[in-house]
């Protein structure tokens, strides 16, 4: 169980660079790379991205080389009510299946309008239509066919970048929720199984709000805290966001620490006053976020985000950089 002041205190050192994480590597791809997820599976290496048409896994040779040997188109916009805007796909083993998240703009036939909080109704906006789904494999080959297994909108709350949680047995969803059309929050709810949320007695999932933009860091461009990733070191939990917008020139991560037992908590959760990852000119990193992490079967974890050449988003296009997780007194440095 982790101490407010350790982590804070850590994180600090990390960023002034007093703390040295792993060093920087060069991106291994540079032509996808938008929301990038590596996983491995008996000797293979998988690789998904953003594609905006749709959920595409690609067979690669390693890691480290992302020539496709073999690639996939596992769901398409146009699927199930979908309209466009297929992002953020993420991929996960759970029992003897695979769970792919994703989300899109629906139509409003298949889906109707979400709940956003704070926004005003009669505003026109693409954001009322979208939410997370999921698939599920139809075997246990990661490569084969997947099913869908419906929308995810925790107490109707339009949504994206939905990742799972799992702790003590059970499984959250973890998701950035619309408050407003430019405000983006992190909530959780949890699942009764990988494709439902629990609904409670009064019929709503119990959402509850993690965090939203506070620091004058999380609201560059406009106030976003999105890209939500799950990072595991034995029983301590972390979740690692991307905050401001993404195209501000300022888009960074930060993170929450779990000190307490109750993941539902948000008493439970400690939030970084600084960002855990920024620029890093000296090594052409800019703009860095929407990561997520692979837990190679050698033991190893690797943090996998995308970043682009300059600091003009503008001026480069989202690269695929990959790089292993070091932790120092338990806590991860970047």
């Amino acid at each position: 169980m982790f101490t407010i002041l350790k982590t804070f205190f850590i994180t600090l050192l990390a960023l002034l660079g007093l703390v040295q994480g792993e060093a920087d590597r060069a991106p291994i791809d540079t032509s996808n790379g938008g929301d990038p997820v590596l996983i491995e599976d008996a000797g293979n290496t998988y690789y998904t991205f953003t594609t905006g048409g749709g959920v595409d896994i690609c067979k690669i040779e390693s890691i480290d080389n992302t020539t496709v040997t073999d690639r996939k188109t596992v769901f398409y916009a146009g699927q199930n009510g979908t309209v466009k805007d297929v992002w953020a796909p993420e991929i996960h083993k759970i029992g003897d299946r695979w769970y792919i998240l994703s989300c899109a703009l629906f139509s409003e036939e298949a889906a109707g309008k979400g709940s956003m909080p704070n926004a005003e109704e009669y505003t026109e906006h693409d954001d009322w239509y979208r939410y997370g789904f999921v698939l599920e494999s139809k075997t246990e080959d990661v490569f084969g066919e997947y099913e869908f297994k419906g929308i995810l909108a925790p107490d109707g709350m339009n949504n994206i970048d939905g990742t799972y949680l799992q702790k003590d047995g059970k499984l959250y969803y973890v998701c950035s929720a619309y408050t407003n059309i430019a405000e983006q929050n992190i909530y959780i709810c949890e699942m009764e199984n990988p494709y439902t949320l629990k609904v409670n007695e009064d019929g709503s999932n119990g959402a509850v709000r993690l965090s939203r933009p506070f620091y004058k860091w999380e609201k560059q461009g406009w106030s976003v805290n999105e890209g939500p990733a799950v990072l595991y070191n034995g029983d301590d939990i972390f979740i690692v966001y991307s905050a401001s917008g993404f195209s501000s020139g300022s888009y960074c991560m930060g993170m929450l620490t779990l000190t307490g037992n109750n993941v539902m908590n948000p008493l439970h959760w400690y939030k970084s006053p600084i960002p855990v990852h920024n620029h890093r000119p000296e090594a052409g990193i800019f703009n860095a976020g929407h990561c997520s992490f692979l837990y190679r079967e050698d033991g190893s974890i690797y943090m996998v985000y995308h970043a682009t050449a300059n600091a003009d988003f503008h001026a480069s296009p989202r690269l695929t950089h990959i790089k292993p997780v070091a932790f120092v007194m338990g806590v991860p440095v970047f």
